[in-house]
């Protein structure tokens, strides 16, 4: 399953010509995310409470292929690439009028509170797993 959210490019991630900066990209891909896991039924802030685990970010990457401006409506999506026993690796894309202008990865690995790492809770893994289907 790809997941997908639409944004409006804001002012506060260009620069004086309007171009979005390289690392609000990452920023987008962080508020996909969000999204995502809202549409699971899992607001971010309660997968600590709940399951009592974090989620460092442990590898990115991104590639750049087309700018995003000021005010473009972009589509963002996500897909879950990998759940392993320790880690989620998720996919990302964001779209610019159907045009892809970057592609890029997030790896997250599993922190109990006093950031130890420890395996991903069994019934997270589960939701994250049919997600993928």
């Amino acid at each position: 399953m790809i997941f997908k959210h639409k944004f409006r490019v804001r002012w506060v991630d260009t620069d004086t010509a309007g171009v979005m900066h390289f690392s609000n990209y990452f920023r987008y891909f962080e508020a996909c995310e969000e999204e995502f896991y809202r549409s699971l039924g899992m607001e971010p802030d309660r997968i600590r409470g709940k399951y009592g685990i974090m989620l460092p970010r442990v590898e990115t990457a991104c590639q750049y292929k087309a700018a995003c401006r000021y005010n473009d409506a972009i589509e963002v999506t996500l897909k879950v690439r990998e759940v392993g026993t320790k880690t989620v690796t998720y996919d990302f894309q964001i779209l610019n009028e159907a045009r892809i202008a970057a592609e890029g990865f997030v790896k997250c690995i599993a922190v109990n509170l006093d950031w130890k790492v420890v395996d991903l809770p069994e019934e997270f893994t589960k939701i994250l797993r049919k997600s993928t289907l």
